[in-house]
């Protein structure tokens, strides 16, 4: 059993038509969408992570308005013995640590990562299934779909190269204006930017690869025929990403 593991996943790594020859695309389909809903849990803790890190580069407090006090027209129209039973008596504004506020409003976008793998999923089974169509094969919806599940396998490795540039940049940073701090973290993180578009272009390079031979098999196309179906829709991806 483990050898077989160990011979499926050189066979991945290695030659991805010949194991999706030995591994028919659409039998993998559930393995594939256990894939995409590993991404999508590993996504939602690169947020709180990416927040816990942006969080320790901020020092300091910050004025806001106190969320435990009503607004001032619900204060303006009561009698002062009712003000007390509305929280009218708390203070206008109160003081926050600044890096659990920012941390707080990083982490606002915990439900978008949890649902972009799943989006990105769905888009890109349906997209793989019109490139094999329009290179005159003829693929399997469940084959296509467990394809672009298995084209998460490369962001994996992105996600930790993003995740490892964002902590060296921000390393040596320290924000004591939090006005300033989105211009500050932009400027850190350009320093690692040729790094973000090298991981960006290899990811797109191994997908292209992964997708080109489960096409291939799954479609019933030549390598050449397949290598185009996914390539255009790929580099059309690739572009945006990096504009």
């Amino acid at each position: 059993m483990e050898r077989s593991l160990l011979h499926s996943l050189h066979l991945f790594l290695r030659s991805p038509s010949r194991f999706f020859e030995e591994h028919d695309p659409a039998t993998t389909l559930p393995l594939a969408i256990g894939i995409v809903v590993t991404f999508s849990l590993a996504l939602v803790l690169s947020v709180y992570f990416v927040a816990s890190v942006l969080g320790g580069t901020i020092e300091g407090t910050v004025t806001v308005d106190n969320p435990n006090r009503p607004p001032e027209w619900v204060c303006d129209g009561h009698t002062s013995g009712m003000h007390d039973a509305s929280n009218c008596d708390e203070p206008e504004t109160i003081e926050r640590d600044g890096s659990e506020l920012f941390a707080d409003a990083v982490t606002d976008y915990v439900g978008y990562a949890a649902i972009l793998p799943f989006l990105m999923w769905v888009i890109g089974g349906l997209v793989l299934f019109a490139a094999g169509r329009l290179a005159n094969g003829s693929p399997s919806l469940g084959g296509t779909f467990a394809l672009a599940g298995w084209a998460a396998v490369p962001e994996f490795a992105r996600l930790v190269a993003g995740l490892l540039a964002i902590t060296v940049a921000l390393s040596d940073v320290t924000i004591t204006q939090f006005e300033q701090a989105p211009d500050v973290i932009e400027v850190a993180l350009a320093s690692v930017e040729p790094v973000l578009v090298l991981a960006t272009v290899a990811t797109t390079i191994w997908q292209w690869a992964l997708l080109t031979g489960g096409v291939q098999q799954d479609a019933d196309l030549s390598r050449a025929a397949a290598g185009v179906a996914v390539g255009v829709p790929l580099v059309i991806v690739l572009l945006l990403s990096l504009a």
